[in-house]
């Protein structure tokens, strides 16, 4: 099952196939039907991203060049070392 999202806050719900999706509380339709999938996607529609910081992407902010510490911020917060070059992107 997929949750897909529609392109704009207006549409409460959309007809494919002779089945009416509607929009429920959270603004997401759940779509079990591949077909059904791949043509609301075809029409603008997406899938909703719950979770913005998937446990796949571990490889945001800064890593500090002089202790390896992982931080948001350019200055290492563990050792203080003021860091200059980016190793790490923000899903760039």
């Amino acid at each position: 099952m997929a949750k897909i999202v529609a392109p704009d806050k207006g549409v409460k719900q959309t007809d494919i196939g002779g089945y009416r999706y509607t929009v429920n509380k959270e603004g997401v339709y759940n779509v079990t039907n591949p077909a059904h999938i791949r043509a609301m996607k075809s029409e603008g529609f997406f899938e909703a991203a719950l979770n913005p910081y998937d446990s796949k992407d571990s490889q945001r902010g800064y890593t500090c060049v002089e202790c390896g510490f992982g931080s948001w911020f350019l200055k290492c917060s563990r050792c203080g070392h003021e860091n200059i070059k980016e190793t790490k992107t923000d899903g760039e």
